[in-house]
């Protein structure tokens, strides 16, 4: 997927916790982040959430050197839309 989008965070002691974001016109609210991992491409560092959001499920990724968010992947429950 890799599309632009735009996160709600709280930076809270040395940690990123995305709190919700903007995709397809809709606004989805994060209910837990599954996990968190790092990866590298070049110079910049990418953090990979995994994060759920009523039943569906998500990862967004934060690009450091481009300060940028992108949805990475979906999954929808059939019972969420």
């Amino acid at each position: 997927m890799g599309e632009s989008i735009n996160v709600l965070v709280l930076f809270a002691r040395h940690r990123v916790l995305p709190l919700s974001f903007d995709w397809g016109g809709r606004k989805y609210c994060v209910d837990a982040v599954n996990m968190v991992h790092s990866s590298r491409i070049g110079r910049a560092k990418l953090y990979h959430f995994s994060i759920s959001s009523d039943d569906n499920h998500f990862q967004l990724t934060f690009d450091t050197e481009q300060n940028a968010w992108c949805l990475a992947a979906s999954s929808f429950s059939p019972t969420a839309e």
